[in-house]
């Protein structure tokens, strides 16, 4: 099983983070659909949801120790990076919050997929 060639201090630091991302990813959809311009945001609003689900099925398959953690971390990584990007243009505290989860997640993820 690919989880014990990691130890449980990086697994449980990228548990923790996909969880933190969720929530901050979460938070930031509930916040921008309060946005006047929120047509604007389409694309913002389906990554958010897109990035919170992937985060947490990515932890969930972590905790249950499954082999196949390493794919999921790999797309978890994937779509974090392209919500950070996304994210990054709006100034909201809540939109920067996400942007900041959403890279220290994908650094997590990619250094427990590798």
């Amino acid at each position: 099983m690919l989880l014990l060639n990691h130890n449980a201090a990086s697994l449980q630091a990228c548990i923790d983070s996909c969880i933190k991302c969720a929530q901050a990813c979460n938070k930031c959809f509930r916040a921008s659909l309060e946005n006047d311009d929120i047509n604007d945001m389409k694309e913002a609003l389906s990554i958010l949801v897109d990035c919170a689900e992937i985060c947490y099925v990515t932890a969930a398959y972590m905790s249950k120790g499954t082999d196949l953690f390493a794919g999921l971390c790999s797309s978890c990584a994937e779509l974090c990076e392209r919500c950070a990007n996304i994210c990054e243009a709006y100034e909201d505290l809540h939109c920067q919050a996400s942007v900041k989860a959403c890279r220290q997640c994908a650094a997590d993820c990619i250094n427990i997929s590798s």
